[in-house]
């Protein structure tokens, strides 16, 4: 009799597991869209608008609100506790659904301020939401499902981006700005429809939160705060600089706006490839840190072939490209899925929204700042120059994360004796 329960209990917790695991997706691919269209394809549309390369810099500001989400996150990780994760999603995907729809008469090319000033809202209200999927995710999922839940973050995430960058470029091609608007805005709503009927992943997490309230003070209760920080700020900086200063690149290469959507859209699978793939497996075989060092340097090494593209001169084919960015977005994935496991199991049970949105806030606050600078400085020393500096930062980088990681306290990986 208690091998029959053992057996049911066990299959009902792994039913469970794959509810939350499928919610943690559905959320995360939603997030994406929009970043996919500040990230990927707002510099090329802002760029084939008629705009000069220094105007791509103006991208940086849609990337605000995932720097400043932490302003906001205690009172999120709030309200997830007060009324539960669900109704917190709902909202902010409703009214992310609304600001789509008042983007459809504001295009790039026409009303660049309006459109940016659209894209910054919709991009803060799912930078809103993805607190609470923060949360949701801590919340459940420290310890050995980390690696596996920082797997579907990112490819989940990376989907959402492959169609709100490469995808809408794609769309808008035919259908043009409005229409990728409206494809947008109804998409959100097709993603939230399994969310609200599901009933599983609504459940209370394992282990009750304490009844205080969360503050961003807090924070200061972790002793290796600074060094999380600068690993968060740090790791991704090069990589976005690189690839933001590509998107002008390949429009003065003389691609079109579909090809060059398309390219971006293998590069985004790619990513979620290296992540499954090679992130994984790294974070089970070497542990928390070593699998982020390990990923790091692929990165590092990647960032060469962006300036290898550039420096060869001649117009290379399509295929090309692709494989040679494919290469780079594989060892990007790889060093994503191992950063977001080692601060899933580094952020604190009481405050898991806001600990896990800090350091996220770092990485896109690091990555405003390159996205801003890069344009201005590809177009005063070129492209060469420009791509040579982000490799170059690459490397500084790579030291300084060696030298944080040992300084950083994982107390599930210290729990399971990893290094």
């Amino acid at each position: 009799m208690a091998a029959v329960l053992d057996t049911a209990m066990a299959a009902q917790a792994q039913t469970s597991r794959r509810a939350e695991y499928t919610a943690l997706a559905l959320m995360y691919v939603a997030q994406g869209l929009p970043a996919g269209l500040a990230f990927n394809a707002l510099g090329v549309l802002i760029r084939e608008g008629g705009h000069g390369v220094g105007d791509v810099g103006l991208a940086g500001l849609a990337f605000l609100p995932w720097a400043l989400k932490f302003l906001w996150a205690g009172p999120v990780d709030n309200a997830c506790a007060r009324w539960g994760y669900a109704p917190v999603v709902g909202v902010t995907q409703g009214l992310a659904v609304l600001a789509c729809l008042a983007l459809v008469p504001f295009s790039p090319a026409g009303q660049l301020t309006l459109a940016l000033a659209g894209v910054v809202l919709l991009n803060t209200l799912c930078a809103t939401q993805d607190i609470a999927t923060n949360a949701y995710a801590v919340s459940r999922m420290q310890g050995r499902a980390a690696g596996a839940a920082n797997a579907i973050q990112v490819a989940g995430f990376i989907a959402g981006m492959l169609a709100g960058g490469g995808g809408l470029l794609i769309v808008y091609e035919h259908v043009g700005w409005a229409g990728a608007m409206l494809g947008m805005a109804a998409l959100m709503c097709l993603l939230y429809l399994p969310l609200l009927l599901g009933q599983r992943w609504r459940a209370a997490p394992p282990q009750a939160r304490p009844a205080t309230r969360v503050r961003l003070r807090d924070l200061r209760e972790h002793t290796d705060l600074g060094w999380a920080l600068a690993v968060a700020l740090l790791f991704k900086f090069a990589s976005t600089a690189a690839g933001t200063l590509a998107q002008p690149w390949l429009v003065d290469r003389g691609l079109p706006v579909a090809q060059i959507g398309g390219l971006q859209m293998g590069t985004l699978v790619a990513t979620a490839l290296g992540g499954v793939f090679i992130g994984v497996p790294l974070v089970r075989s070497l542990g928390n840190r070593r699998a982020l060092l390990v990923g790091c340097a692929l990165s590092t090494l990647a960032l060469g072939v962006p300036w290898a593209l550039n420096a060869g001169g001649a117009q290379h084919p399509l295929a090309l490209y692709s494989a040679a960015f494919a290469l780079q977005a594989l060892c990007d994935g790889a060093m994503y899925v191992a950063l977001w496991a080692l601060v899933m199991n580094w952020a604190s049970p009481a405050r898991p929204g806001t600990d896990y949105t800090v350091m996220q806030c770092s990485e896109s606050l690091a990555n405003a700042v390159a996205a801003g600078a890069i344009g201005g400085l590809g177009q005063r020393w070129g492209y060469g120059n420009a791509f040579a500096f982000a490799w170059l930062a690459g490397a500084v980088v790579l030291v300084l994360i060696a030298l944080a990681l040992p300084r950083m306290h994982l107390a599930h990986e210290e729990k399971e004796g990893r290094p």
